[in-house]
């Protein structure tokens, strides 16, 4: 499903495959990244070859992209009582697997950093996690 312009390893992936092992459960690290991320100065675009593909093609990247990378950067913690907490997503959510995850998008300086909120930049994200009328109410009161 990938234009081979936009996926930066692409051949390597034809060669090596995309998973870490036969569980299926992590993708292979390609330079110390996962393999579908495009480093900056490809030509292609950096990011997230899935991400990109689905933006030439005119779908939402969460449709396209697994759980784990779209749900990745914010987790909703749903409460017994009805209510939930929404909160960045940190290795500690990931189990057992998060002290071996090879990656993760919440981490370090440059994560959830842009010209606009968090909340704006992922409202398709914030929708599916927590509805739309939770999600309405998040951006009205992230939004300056």
């Amino acid at each position: 499903m990938l234009d081979g312009d936009l996926f930066q390893y692409g051949s390597w992936a034809s060669d090596h495959g995309i998973f870490e092992d036969g569980r299926r459960k992590r993708t292979i690290v390609v330079d110390g990244a996962c393999v579908f991320l495009n480093r900056p100065g490809f030509s292609g675009g950096a990011g997230c070859a899935l991400h990109l593909q689905a933006i030439r093609d005119g779908d939402r990247p969460i449709d396209v992209k697994p759980s784990v990378c779209w749900q990745l950067p914010l987790v909703a913690e749903h409460r017994g009582d009805g209510t939930a907490r929404l909160r960045r997503w940190g290795r500690d959510d990931r189990g057992s697997d998060g002290a071996t995850m090879n990656w993760c998008c919440t981490e370090g300086d440059n994560a959830q950093v842009g010209e606009r909120t968090t909340a704006e930049e992922l409202a398709d994200e914030l929708q599916a996690l927590v509805g739309p009328e939770v999600a309405v109410a998040i951006r009205r009161w992230v939004t300056p």
